[in-house]
């Protein structure tokens, strides 16, 4: 016997619970099932260690719609965003470092250290983004646009040069235009190539970095925050505020097959025998997981089929969560009280150059020597994450690849955990004494444990070839796949990953709209 509803959402990351937000207040029943114990995807925070609570994927915000915060009143409902500051804290093994700031008075005098001449183009860098930005933002709140769509957007001046910087660029030849120092370029480039297999020089990087500037918070465009409580107060206040409306959540509620029926989704049916019925069925899996495991391939046409397992979904990023007895002790910038050097982001990466090394190892299987790290301590300026005089690092580490030339993940994680230890321990060489706790999340663990194919945290690359009318298969870019009434909702969709928003609010206003006209035509 099973239970019928307007929509089923398979999994509760925060796309699937901002398109039930959006249905729900919609005033359509909503079932969302989560395989897990707990809701969010890898929007979570959890409690790693006895008092730590860390944000287990996902750690900073930026990304997410404030058309999404606005329609589902997530601050209502307990989400509350904060700039950090500095941006950047980039420690040299030269004994040098550089800060960003969200005062660019005082970031240029920081770059004044470096290159006077960068300083004066650090205003012509950013209205290049800013260009880039007002031309294509718009597209990430509808549908995939067609290429004449997309061509139509760089038009008049400049549009030429535009377009090739977006889409045929790497991020390393941007920042040549505009900068000569290599200690400003260090920790913009990185953005180039976050959760990506590929490096500073390859091409397309520079829409990786366009793709993680498109947010903004309290008026500061590319800017980054940590949400108050971890990532997962996200996914909280987005499954409050679909309740609040009459959506249903159910976790430990594993999907075994999407039931189909004469080319129709028709519903579920879960691990445990459970069946549940839908007018629609929304998929915040990647699309290789909804695809290939959850519909049966006689059900799609055999291109797509093809291009779903053609999709490159094998991740290379480390996550790393530690928790500890004091603060880091930098060598540039001493001292163990909270400082700039403690409340921003923490840049590991003293080179353009040096990233694209730690990309060459990755590329040839080998877990970089020498890895880049984004780093983030949010309990120095945020009380009831860790115990009393304890602290909690995140790091975000690239690359270690999903399939490794020598050896395998389970016998190499702990020597790769050390790997990554000793190089941030090159920079603060007190983490070894105030180390008490680690927790060493690969690609694979990525895959295991938040059911995302290949442990890719953007359920897909976000290089060009993969975006726009090509996100996830050419030909099949809209919400609906080739078994009607079945969506993709989540980051393997356009307009892609990250904590955006923007996939799961799009899918549900095209389901909106579709079950409007089958009503429609059904009273006809």
């Amino acid at each position: 016997m099973s239970t019928h509803y307007d929509a089923i959402i398979i999994g509760s990351g925060h796309n699937g619970l901002i398109a039930a937000g959006y249905l729900a207040r919609a005033r359509k029943r909503v079932l969302v099932l989560e395989r897990r114990s707990v809701i969010g995807g890898a929007t979570v925070t959890e409690e790693h260690f006895p008092g730590y609570r860390l944000s287990t994927c996902s750690y900073v915000c930026s990304l997410l719609l404030p058309e999404v915060v606005r329609d589902l009143e997530l601050t209502r409902y307990g989400y509350q965003v904060r700039p950090f500051d500095p941006q950047y804290f980039v420690p040299f093994p030269d004994g040098r470092f550089l800060m960003v700031f969200l005062d660019e008075r005082k970031t240029q005098e920081e770059l004044r250290k470096f290159s006077r001449r960068d300083a004066e183009r650090w205003d012509d860098y950013w209205a290049m983004w800013n260009r880039l930005i007002a031309r294509v933002r718009p597209l990430y709140l509808r549908p995939a646009p067609t290429l004449d769509e997309l061509a139509a957007c760089f038009r008049g001046p400049q549009g030429m040069e535009d377009f090739r910087t977006l889409f045929f660029s790497s991020i390393a030849e941007v920042l040549d235009r505009f900068f000569e120092s290599e200690e400003i370029k260090a920790p913009l480039c990185t953005g180039g190539v976050i959760g990506v297999n590929a490096g500073p020089y390859s091409p397309g990087t520079a829409y990786v970095k366009f793709h993680h500037l498109l947010g903004q918070i309290h008026g500061h465009q590319g800017a980054w925050g940590f949400v108050r409580g971890g990532m997962g107060m996200i996914a909280e206040a987005a499954a409050r505020s679909a309740t609040a409306h009459g959506a249903t959540i159910l976790t430990d509620a594993p999907v075994a097959e999407i039931d189909v029926h004469d080319g129709v989704a028709r519903g579920v049916r879960l691990e445990d025998g459970r069946r549940f019925t839908a007018d629609a069925i929304l998929s915040n899996a990647d699309p290789h997981h909804t695809f290939l495991k959850l519909v049966d391939r006689r059900h799609l046409p055999s291109d797509f089929v093809e291009g779903i397992s053609r999709l490159r979904t094998k991740g290379s990023v480390v996550k790393v969560l530690l928790g500890l007895r004091g603060l880091p002790n930098f060598t540039c910038c001493p001292g163990t009280a909270v400082g700039p050097q403690h409340t921003g982001g923490i840049v590991i990466n003293p080179s353009v150059d040096y990233l694209e090394r730690a990309w060459e190892d990755c590329k040839h299987g080998r877990p970089s020597a020498e890895p880049f790290m984004d780093c983030y301590i949010q309990s120095a300026t945020e009380e009831g994450l860790a115990p009393a005089g304890r602290h909690t690092l995140s790091l975000y580490v690239q690359y270690a690849p999903y399939d490794l030339a020598d050896g395998n993940w389970e016998s190499r994680k702990d020597d790769i955990g050390q790997t990554i230890l000793k190089t941030f321990a090159h920079y603060a060489p007190n983490l070894w004494d105030i180390l008490e706790h680690v927790r060493v999340l690969g690609p694979r663990d990525i895959e295991a444990t938040m059911g995302i194919s290949g442990g890719n945290i953007f359920h897909g690359e976000i290089l060009p070839d993969q975006m726009f009318c090509f996100r996830p298969v050419p030909g099949y870019s809209g919400y609906e796949s080739p078994v009607e009434r079945l969506y993709l909702c989540g980051s393997g969709a356009w307009p892609g990953g990250a904590v955006f928003g923007a996939p799961g609010r799009n899918c549900a206003l095209q389901v909106l709209e579709d079950l409007e006209r089958r009503a429609s035509t059904r009273a006809g």
